[in-house]
């Protein structure tokens, strides 16, 4: 085991290449770190300054400043010391303790079941990135080594970490450009969550390499003797796709590992644009290119700074390599991403307001004023980090990249505040269109303003970007008056309630309570006011208080008083006994399992109690109750997922059994992922005692593994 004397000479290292300050300031945060965590452990029993150092290093693998990583020794000690901010202050600088005190606020988990993302935590991680991106930076450094080591933890908690890293941290260094810390993580978080998928890939990606070296030199051969004879300077190099991507392919285009024969990529670094575009015209003119297959990055920049041309050949053999073109710069650019923008020679400082390369990061500071509840704040940025983005035109030819799915409302917002305000629509590529109209890559957008024009409530479900929406929310907030929102909020309010049959006078007092507690206002005022808006949503507002009431039988729409009539194979309340009905194709429901209506305009929609859809909507139409009439005995279709060890006859003996159970076969989909059978099934059955007689018989089958139900 290393002793003190090692752990000194590592920072020494770190240090080496700084100036005599930027030296000076890495060890004296090395030493603070050290004290400060002397006579911790790791999980893996080694002191705890080895991951303070290793954090360190990678920061300097970035090249990124002193400060950062000098912040980066001692991000943890806020937390897990007795130091304090102002210490940290006092010995390493100013700069360094607003960086940890950064950090600090990011160390809650922020990662929920089934992947949802609501914790306050990850709200403060934003804010604090948006004042400073060096704070995530830091924890993408710190989650990196962390995961490097996560087989010290015990398997359930590899698997938390591994998935709030999957959906969480991979996604966002993508969206900050640093593609070698997202590809490293979404591989290490990939060997946790699914460890077979995982090791089939690198057994046979092992099995391969010969194959696949011999490939790439073959084609760095072949390319460099053609870009030889125009005297273009190039450095060419081939990579293997890292294993989840190849994984994903694999899912997405639902083929074996054997059929995915754009396996490896060509990486081509020349010196100028120009010679780029020299390159790819050489290499369309020597392999046939794939239709749709080409991207010019360069022309249009992704919005963390990413340049590069992308196509896709074919080489002589008939199979698909991806090739890349660049410039150094580009690539710098392309590999490190924002932590390209420091250079530790340079001590460069974050400029939020002047430097256009975090346009993105800088939008999160507009969204802090608005956005009292942390579900809605996570929701929308999911939006504008984790979807496709599409490219377009201003009038004078410069580029605005937006998310897919956003409108002429959202690219108002994105040229100027006051031009989304006044916006009615936009002449798009010589064709009049309304805000609503969804943007298309290449499109040339001339927006139409209004002089009396101003946002509407009705203008948040057509924005699509946290931008546009937040604009909208600040406009409706600060240019109406109070009474106005409150008015408005409690006609939107009661309307709603409305619709569950719950009568405003109806409502007592403290069922305001936990609503003012929940969005941190004064008075019940405030919360018809938000509604008015656009801040609180009118449909959660009146759904907590339909569960107040439903919860102390004060109020229960159809509740033990109302008369239930029997409606062929459901009975139903007797106000909705005139009314037809059909059974959600989202759960399909069958005899025995607890159910649940909901009244649309096509009629009474019967749905599982546990459906998923239920669970995650909001529901605004009445709630009808309903249950199953025991005499009725016909079919009912739903869904089982069964998998097993792939063998000759095994998809015959599985259907044989479902017709030896009496079922109906409405439909039968399989394919063979890593060896194993994967099978979903359609099958009509007459109730639950029926499906549960029948999946029992489908396990016993040989070398099936798993019968599942699923929706």
């Amino acid at each position: 085991m290393a002793n003190n004397a090692d752990y000194a000479a590592q920072a020494g290292e770190i240090s080496s290449g700084f100036d005599e300050k930027g030296a000076g300031l890495i060890m004296t945060a090395f030493d603070m770190a050290d004290k400060a965590h002397q006579g911790q452990l790791r999980m893996s029993g080694e002191p705890y300054i080895t991951h303070s150092l290793e954090v360190a290093k990678i920061l300097k693998e970035m090249k990124m400043d002193a400060v950062t990583i000098a912040a980066g020794f001692l991000h943890d000690v806020i937390e897990d010391t007795q130091y304090t901010v102002e210490d940290i202050k006092k010995i390493a600088g100013e700069n360094t303790a607003l960086l940890d005190e950064g950090v600090s606020h990011v160390t809650a988990k922020v990662f929920k079941t089934r992947g949802q993302i609501f914790s306050e935590s990850l709200k403060k991680m934003f804010f604090a990135m948006a004042k400073d991106i060096r704070v995530i930076i830091i924890k993408l450094a710190d989650r990196l080594h962390n995961m490097r080591t996560i087989r010290f933890l015990d398997e359930e908690k590899q698997k938390v970490i591994s998935n709030e890293t999957m959906n969480v941290y991979a996604p966002l260094a993508h969206r900050l450009g640093m593609e070698k810390v997202k590809s490293e993580l979404e591989d290490i978080s990939f060997a946790v969550l699914n460890q077979q998928a995982y090791r089939e890939i690198a057994k046979k990606i092992a099995e391969k390499k010969e194959e696949r070296e011999k490939r790439i030199e073959s084609l760095k051969e072949v390319l460099g003797l053609e870009l030889k004879k125009l005297n273009i300077p190039v450095e060419i190099s081939g990579r293997p796709k890292h294993f989840y991507s190849i994984y994903q392919k694999m899912i997405r285009e639902n083929k074996r590992f054997e059929n995915i024969y754009d396996l490896i990529a060509l990486r081509v670094i020349t010196d100028t644009t120009n010679s780029c575009y020299t390159i790819l015209g050489i290499i369309h003119n020597y392999w046939k290119p794939l239709p749709g297959r080409f991207k010019d990055y360069i022309a249009m920049p992704k919005s963390n700074m990413y340049q590069s041309l992308h196509t896709t050949v074919l080489d002589e053999a008939g199979r698909p390599v991806e090739i890349q073109i660049r410039t150094k710069d580009m690539d710098v650019i392309a590999e490190e991403g924002i932590a390209a923008h420091w250079n530790y020679k340079e001590e460069r400082a974050f400029d939020k307001k002047t430097d256009s390369a975090f346009a993105w990061v800088r939008q999160l500071l507009d969204w802090h004023g608005s956005m009292r509840e942390s579900e809605e704040f996570i929701k929308e940025l999911k939006v504008d980090l984790f979807d496709e983005e599409v490219f377009v035109f201003t009038p004078k030819g410069e580029v605005k990249e937006l998310i897919k799915g956003a409108t002429v409302l959202d690219f108002a917002y994105s040229v100027h505040s006051d031009l989304g305000d006044k916006c009615i629509g936009a002449k798009v590529n010589g064709k009049w269109v309304t805000l609503k109209y969804e943007l298309q890559n290449g499109d040339r957008i001339d927006i139409l303003k209004g002089a009396t024009q101003h946002p509407t409530v009705d203008w948040l479900k057509i924005a699509k970007t946290a931008k546009a929406k937040n604009r909208v929310r600040h406009w409706l907030r600060t240019n109406q008056n109070i009474k106005e929102n409150i008015d408005k909020g409690t006609h939107l309010l009661n309307e709603m309630l409305a619709k569950k049959g719950v009568k405003p006078d109806d409502i007592p007092e403290d069922a305001w309570g936990g609503l003012i507690e929940q969005y941190s206002v004064k008075e019940k005022d405030d919360i018809f006011a938000g509604i008015g808006y656009g801040e609180f949503s009118d449909a959660k507002v009146a759904n907590h208080i339909a569960r107040f009431l439903k919860e102390r039988r004060e109020f229960v729409p159809g509740y033990e008083k109302a008369k239930h009539v029997t409606k062929g194979e459901i009975i139903v309340q007797d106000e909705f006994g005139d009314i037809s009905y059909k059974f959600a194709k989202c759960c399909n429901p069958v005899p025995g399992d607890e159910i649940t209506g909901i009244f649309t305009k096509k009629g009474i929609s019967v749905h599982r109690k546990s459906c998923a859809m239920l669970a995650s909507s909001n529901i605004t139409t009445p709630i009808v109750d309903v249950s199953w009439n025991e005499k009725a005995e016909n079919f009912y279709m739903c869904r089982l997922k069964v998998t097993g060890r792939n063998r000759e006859h095994l998809v015959n003996d599985i259907l044989t059994t479902i017709a030896k159970n009496n079922a109906l076969i409405s439909s039968f989909n399989s394919g063979v992922l890593y060896e194993n059978l994967e099978a979903d099934l359609a099958i009509n059955i007459k109730g639950q005692k029926h499906l549960s007689e029948l999946m029992t018989s489908i396990r016993k089958v040989k070398d099936v593994l798993t019968v599942e139900r699923i929706d």
